[in-house]
């Protein structure tokens, strides 16, 4: 059978990979910011975020409550730490009658101012969805026409 005019051109080879030294340092290089990347960028929020954390509830903690009160030096994560014991007890406290009539008190309340209303409800509904016990979340996908007709 001969070739086809309109057949595609054979594929160019494949170049071959540099060997020499500076290729090799290029390539080690490359690796370790490959595997250090992720891991800095990681440590890196976390100690944001923990250091926002305590900056955000520091005031809120009496100074006699505070470790550096009694030590010559911060403690960071001190502000996490109480955040998360504040939040579980709010959890622990909503959870029951009282607490759940309250919620629902007030998100009837919330549910009555207009623009608090559709900031509250949406956020209401990612936290569902994101910290539901059902395992579906995120299983379907959508697709939207954006920016203009036809694409999607």
């Amino acid at each position: 059978m001969p070739p086809r005019d309109d057949a595609p051109a054979p594929l160019d080879p494949v170049p071959e990979p540099h060997t020499g030294l500076m290729g090799r340092f290029r390539n080690y290089f490359l690796t370790g910011l490959v595997v250090t990347g992720p891991i800095a960028i990681t440590l890196y929020l976390v100690w944001w975020f923990v250091t926002w954390v305590d900056g955000v509830v520091r005031p809120f903690v009496p100074l006699a409550y505070r470790p550096e009160t009694y030590l010559p030096y911060v403690i960071p994560g001190w502000g996490l730490i109480v955040a998360f014991f504040t939040l579980t007890l709010v959890g622990f406290l909503a959870a029951n009658l009282i607490g759940r009539t309250l919620v629902d008190l007030g998100e009837t309340f919330l549910g009555r101012i207009p623009a608090v209303r559709a900031i509250y409800r949406g956020l209401k509904q990612v936290f569902e969805t994101l910290f539901s016990g059902n395992g579906s979340s995120f299983r379907k996908v959508g697709m939207v026409e954006f920016p203009s007709p036809g694409m999607w």
